[in-house]
């Protein structure tokens, strides 16, 4: 367990970051693809794997949806998924070690999916940023045909809650417990920033607060700060940025223990 304090700062990205973000991701994708098929050069057609394609292709695919969901969740046209997986899908057409090579996919759209992303950041304590795709890979040519079709989801979810203890006048003080996952599991933050309501404002909570930000590393954080505000009860904003680059916000309403 470590011990550490984040100062509050305000995490937005530029348009600019934003275009180069993707445009990093999807070359990392489309060079994890040509690397794999420059090396099946070299290789006889008896010691070609496509299964190891299938894996390497499956790898650029994640790298893909975690690069958009992360920009979306900052502000990004959530459309700009099925832009990446469309510059995709282009790099695997000109993968020919295997005959014709399609990669076809369709992005998520329902009650909580717009465009494949999913994002929810309410005041119960619960904040999650999503993203869901279904793909088939079609390969015709050179004694293989086959089909292979599989969804994937990645998301991370943030839960916050907590109380305060009340100390003299009108100054409370806060303390919170929240949690990462990734996926379904356990994951780490790079970045927390806290911000509490006072009599219809947003201020930031900082080091003056008295801020301590307690990591048990496995993506549970205990927080604990103090506060001046006349209400019986404090509304605590947490912007959390998880270890891929995906922000997530989560809002709770803390009350006298």
């Amino acid at each position: 367990m470590r011990k550490s304090e984040k100062k509050l700062k305000a995490n937005s990205s530029g348009q600019l970051l934003i275009i180069a973000a993707l445009a990093i991701a999807v070359l990392i994708s489309a060079t994890t693809i040509y690397v794999y098929e420059l090396g099946e050069e070299t290789n006889s057609p008896d010691t070609k794997s496509i299964g190891d394609f299938i894996l390497a292709l499956k790898q650029s695919i994640r790298n893909t949806m975690i690069s958009s969901l992360a920009n979306a969740s900052k502000g990004g046209e959530k459309a700009v998924l099925a832009a990446n997986l469309d510059k995709l899908s282009q790099v695997v057409r000109s993968v020919h070690q295997f005959g014709i090579c399609q990669l076809d996919y369709t992005v998520l759209n329902d009650s909580e999916y717009n465009s494949g992303v999913w994002l929810s950041w309410n005041a119960s304590g619960f904040g999650v940023s999503s993203a869901y795709a279904n793909f088939t890979l079609k390969v015709n040519g050179m004694g293989t045909n086959l089909t292979v079709g599989y969804s994937l989801n990645t998301t991370t979810t943030v839960t916050i809650s907590g109380y305060y203890t009340q100390l003299a006048d009108n100054e409370k003080m806060v303390n919170l417990t929240c949690r990462v996952y990734g996926d379904g599991e356990n994951a780490l933050a790079k970045n927390i920033s806290l911000s509490y309501e006072n009599l219809g404002s947003w201020i930031p909570i900082d080091s003056s607060n008295n801020l301590s930000i307690v990591d048990y590393g496995n993506g549970t954080y205990t927080i604990s700060f103090t506060v001046r505000v006349p209400s019986d009860r404090v509304q605590v904003s947490a912007d959390v940025y998880d270890a891929r680059g995906i922000f997530v916000r989560a809002n709770t309403t803390c009350y006298n223990s």
